[in-house]
């Protein structure tokens, strides 16, 4: 499920920092637009998209009061309509605003506009088939996002232009603009798979031009390409950082290419979680415990049938998902010792019925494969 939380807005409506639903945020913003249309007020609100993990897939900007767009993912349909995309990378934003659509609420979807999800021609569906299915779990960023990156940068200007702290010159200005077209463009060549010009391009910047989450963004793209030295120069000789990254991608293979290159105890960590190799994950010492560390950590000492120390780890950190796990690991324990006491009794039995102990058989042995598979 996807979710908006608005970081900077100019309303007291939307708190800054607190997650909404996707239907939650429609109902509120189409609110706020009709009533500020009518009283003729405007106000600005920046906002992420969240993804189940509560990464950010998208940032953007919604103008209310402007009549630009009825509510926040109509404003981001026609944000996206306007990106030049080929046939793959428009599969992929096709996919993502599908998410998005799903989940608004059905008197507030948006037929008109200029771009629409059911308009396709038969061809088109043809052509974009393959990649539609083979990219829909696949992310629409890179590290801090390059589709939110392309909207932050369309939208510099405007953001710089009205600032009411900077007395930059119109010169200073037409500079800025002029790098963050060359900024935009280069994670235009990214999103659209030119791994490789566009970092050509980026190596052409001066680093001290970027954001932290461009910089997010060419160190993503620097991993992809297995350049982790050039990764690690540019997080300023810090190799944790691209450890961390290559770990949450779940590139197992690049995660000891990288270990071998930069041993560190956390990368032997994150390496061991991965490969799962519960007993020497644990046995690592000097780790850098990070809440993702002790979820990690929590569900090793599963796998290890160790449930008070699984505890431990939960209570170190405020997310629910360990949590939740502990519970469901208990809770089929328990129904597993309860079935094989059943079978137990019903083989004591003289007259035994042999389909209840295939059938208690056969749910004990759905029982271990959930508790494997947990």
């Amino acid at each position: 499920m996807l979710s908006v939380m608005f970081i900077k807005s100019e309303t007291k409506e939307l708190k800054p920092f607190q997650k909404l639903s996707i239907p939650e945020a429609c109902e509120i913003t189409e609110t706020l637009e009709t009533q500020y249309q009518r009283t003729r007020k405007k106000a600005h609100a920046d906002f992420f998209i969240l993804d189940e993990e509560d990464h950010e897939v998208y940032a953007g900007t919604l103008s209310i009061g402007s009549g630009l767009a009825y509510h926040v993912v109509d404003h981001i349909k026609k944000k996206l309509s306007s990106l030049k995309m080929d046939d793959i990378q428009e599969a992929r934003k096709r996919s993502f605003l599908e998410q998005l659509e799903k989940e608004v609420p059905d008197h507030l979807k948006t037929t008109d506009g200029s771009f629409s999800l059911e308009e396709e021609t038969e061809d088109h569906v043809q052509t974009n088939q393959a990649p539609i299915l083979s990219t829909r779990n696949r992310r629409l960023i890179y590290g801090g996002g390059i589709l939110s990156l392309l909207i932050l940068s369309a939208t510099c200007f405007s953001t710089v232009a009205t600032s009411q702290d900077r007395a930059e010159t119109i010169q200073d200005l037409q500079k800025q603009v002029k790098l963050e077209q060359k900024i935009t463009e280069t994670y235009e060549r990214a999103l659209l798979g030119d791994s490789e010009g566009a970092l050509k391009r980026l190596s052409s910047i001066d680093e001290q031009s970027l954001t932290n989450e461009q910089k997010n963004v060419y160190m993503s793209l620097l991993i992809d390409q297995k350049k982790y030295k050039e990764a690690v120069k540019l997080q300023e000789n810090h190799p944790e950082a691209v450890e961390s990254m290559i770990s949450k991608k779940g590139d197992v293979n690049a995660l000891k290419e990288f270990q071998q290159t930069f041993p560190s105890p956390n990368g032997a960590f994150d390496l061991a979680y991965h490969e799962q190799r519960w007993e020497d994950m644990m046995s690592q010492s000097g780790v850098e415990m990070t809440d993702r560390r002790y979820e990690m950590k929590g569900y090793g000492y599963l796998k290890l049938d160790k449930v008070k120390e699984a505890k431990e780890a939960a209570a170190h950190i405020q997310g629910q998902d360990l949590n939740q796990k502990i519970e469901t690991y208990e809770k089929t324990k328990k129904e597993i010792d309860e079935t094989k006491k059943q079978v137990e009794e019903e083989n004591k039995k003289d007259k035994k019925d042999e389909n209840k102990i295939k059938s208690l058989t056969d749910q004990q042995k759905k029982q271990e494969e959930l508790l494997k598979n947990l």
